[in-house]
C-alpha cells in the first residue's frame, strides 16, 4: 500500500513538471533564444566619447560629444553636465531584471518599434552598442529595452531592465529635446570683473540706477545721468556678488509664438545690463508673469501676477522662465542703495 502511494506521488510530480514545461512553451515562461542579447551595461564609461539620442516622437534628437572631462553638443555649445552624468551612470549600473515572458515578446517588440528612444553609444570613436528604450512595466519597477550589437545585430528578444534602488521609468533619463540640454546660465560674473551694471525700471524711471566699478571697493553711482552721493558701499558690493550665479528655471513651453511676441511688445518691468572689464555686455529684459489660474491673497484680493516666477528675455532674444528665489537678488532699485536719498 505504501509502495503504491509512493508511485502515485512520483507520477503526480512528473505530471506537474510536464505541465509546467508545456506552459512555458505556450507563453507562460521566459525561455530565451540563443540570439538574445542582454549585455547592456558598460563598465568603462570613461572611454565613451559620443552619445546620439533620438526618438519616435518627432524630437530633433541630441548628439553629445566628450571634450576632455566635459561634454558639449555638435555646435560646441555649453550643455548641462549633470544630465550627461545621469546617462553615464545608467550605462554603468543598469541590470537585467528579467527576460520578457515569451508569450508577450511579440507585443513588446511591436510596442518598442512604434515607441522608443534610441541611444547610440560610441566608445573610442566606434559604435559600441545601441539601446532601444521603451515604456515602463506596469509596476514601474522595470523598463522594456532591446539591445543591438554592431556585429551580432539586433536582439530578437527584449528585456526588462532596471537600476538598483531606483523606482521609475529609465526612458526619462534619455532626453531627446536639445533645449533641455542647454545651459541655463544667465549671469556668471566674478564681481571683480564687473565694470558696470545698469538697471532701468521703465514704469518707475526715478528709481533707475547705474553702478560703475572704479577700483576694488571703489564705486560710482548715478541715476538717469545724475550722480548719487552717500550711497551704501556695502550694499553695492553685495549687489554685484549677486551676479555670480543667476540661472533660469526652464525654457518657454507655456505660451505660443504669437503670445511671446505680444509679451515682448509690452513695457518691461526691469532692464538689466552688465558690462565686464573686457567690454562685453550681457543684457536681460524682465517681465511680470500673469497668473495662469485664479488665486487670492490672505485678504481675499485676486492676485494678478505670479509671485514665484517671471519672464526673462535673454541677451540672444530667447524667452525663458526665471524664479524670484534666484532673480530677487538682482531685482533692486535705487532705494536699496540710498535709503531714500534722491539724485543730486
Amino acid at each position: 500500500m505504501k509502495k503504491t502511494s509512493l508511485i502515485i506521488v512520483v507520477l503526480v510530480i512528473v505530471a506537474l513538471g510536464i505541465w509546467a514545461i508545456l506552459l512555458m512553451d505556450n507563453g507562460g515562461g521566459s525561455q530565451l533564444s540563443d540570439e538574445a542579447l542582454s549585455d547592456f551595461a558598460i563598465e568603462d564609461t570613461a572611454s565613451i566619447d559620443k552619445i546620439i539620442l533620438t526618438d519616435t516622437e518627432g524630437n530633433k534628437g541630441v548628439t553629445l560629444l566628450r571634450e576632455g572631462v566635459s561634454w558639449t553638443n555638435v555646435n560646441n555649445e555649453c550643455i548641462q553636465q549633470h544630465l550627461v552624468q545621469t546617462i553615464l551612470v545608467t550605462f554603468k549600473h543598469i541590470m537585467v531584471k528579467s527576460p520578457v515572458p515569451k508569450g508577450t515578446v511579440d507585443q513588446v517588440n511591436k510596442n518598442l518599434t512604434t515607441h522608443h528612444k534610441k541611444v547610440e553609444i560610441y566608445q573610442n570613436g566606434k559604435l559600441l552598442k545601441t539601446w532601444y528604450v521603451g515604456q515602463p512595466t506596469q509596476d514601474q519597477y522595470g523598463t522594456y529595452m532591446l539591445l543591438k550589437d554592431p556585429e551580432k545585430g539586433k536582439s530578437p528578444e527584449p528585456f526588462i531592465m532596471y537600476l538598483p534602488n531606483m523606482h521609475g521609468n529609465l526612458e526619462t533619463r534619455f532626453i531627446t529635446n536639445p533645449l533641455e540640454f542647454e545651459c541655463t546660465e544667465v549671469f556668471a560674473y566674478d564681481p571683480a570683473n564687473i565694470k558696470s551694471v545698469s538697471v532701468e525700471l521703465p514704469d518707475s524711471a526715478q528709481f533707475n540706477f547705474k553702478i560703475d566699478a572704479l577700483d576694488n571697493n571703489l564705486f560710482k553711482m548715478s541715476s538717469n545721468g545724475n550722480s548719487i552721493d552717500g550711497f551704501d558701499t556695502v550694499a553695492v558690493r553685495n549687489y554685484l556678488v549677486g551676479f555670480r550665479k543667476i540661472h533660469f528655471e526652464q525654457h518657454n513651453y507655456l505660451i505660443n509664438k504669437h503670445s511671446e511676441d505680444s509679451l515682448k511688445q509690452t513695457t518691461p518691468w526691469y532692464n538689466i545690463e552688465v558690462t565686464d572689464k573686457a567690454g562685453e555686455t550681457n543684457k536681460v529684459v524682465c517681465y511680470r508673469k500673469k497668473m495662469t489660474y485664479e488665486r487670492y491673497d490672505f485678504d481675499g484680493n485676486l492676485i494678478d501676477y505670479d509671485r514665484d516666477r517671471l519672464w526673462v528675455v535673454l541677451n540672444d532674444g530667447r524667452l525663458v522662465v526665471g524664479q524670484f528665489y534666484v532673480f530677487d537678488k538682482i531685482l533692486r532699485d535705487l532705494r536699496f542703495f540710498t535709503q531714500g536719498q534722491t539724485p543730486s
